[in-house]
């Protein structure tokens, strides 16, 4: 059997040389490609909008996750502390998966299995990633993925943690963009990138694109 790849373990430092940030925030974008995302950008942290409307829309109508997870709302860290938190960091990677065809996430009479294994792919990718950068030397990497984990990961009704138990997800599991406050339309649509929103009436004949986002903030 093959040997997995080990990760690298850079020596920390106080300051980082500027065009070596740029050389490694290239290679962690080309990583997120290796893994799997459809496309990906270096972006700095300005360009996150965290508004407390998109966590308030976990609640308002209610989420079936919501209360359910220690990553979901309220449990997951509020608009305010994550505007704190984002403000620590100039760049980071965003990263999206083409989910194709489209439908799989549009089309609520399709197999949900299947937006539960594109889930999954997200976490997978933003977890790596994230360890990949704490393994270069940036130890404060923080990545958030898309939809609940529990849904995603565990594919339970409430969260082990909640229950006095212990996740079976410890590296993957994270809060999603949105039950943070990251106004991940605005984000992507900046970015370039075309999004649509998805609902549960919608025609899925109507979605030409369905997207899973995550991020990494890295420096």
């Amino acid at each position: 059997m093959k040997e997995a790849q080990k990760g690298p373990s850079k020596l920390i430092t106080l300051e980082k040389d500027p065009k070596e940030v740029e050389r490694d925030l290239e290679e962690f974008k080309q990583k997120a490609l290796d893994l799997g995302a459809s496309m990906a950008e270096i972006i700095p942290t300005g360009w996150i909008d965290l508004d407390d409307r998109v966590r308030l829309k976990c609640s308002i109508p209610t989420c079936p996750y919501y209360e359910n997870s220690v990553h979901c709302p309220p449990h997951s860290p509020s608009p305010e502390a994550m505007r704190k938190t984002v403000s620590r960091y100039s760049k980071a990677v965003l990263f999206a998966l083409d989910i194709m065809p489209p439908y799989e996430f549009s089309d609520r009479s399709q197999e949900r299995e299947t937006v539960k294994e594109w889930s999954s792919k997200c976490f997978e990718i933003t977890g790596r990633l994230e360890t990949i950068a704490f393994g270069n030397g940036y130890y404060l990497a923080m990545g958030f993925s898309q939809a609940s984990c529990i849904k995603a990961l565990c594919g339970l009704e409430r969260c082990l943690v909640l229950e006095g138990g212990k996740c079976p997800y410890p590296l993957k599991s994270r809060p999603s963009m949105e039950s943070v406050g990251i106004d991940v339309y605005r984000l992507v649509t900046k970015v370039g990138w075309d999004i649509y929103p998805i609902y549960r009436s919608v025609d899925p004949k109507e979605v030409p694109r369905a997207l899973s986002v995550g991020i990494v903030l890295i420096h």
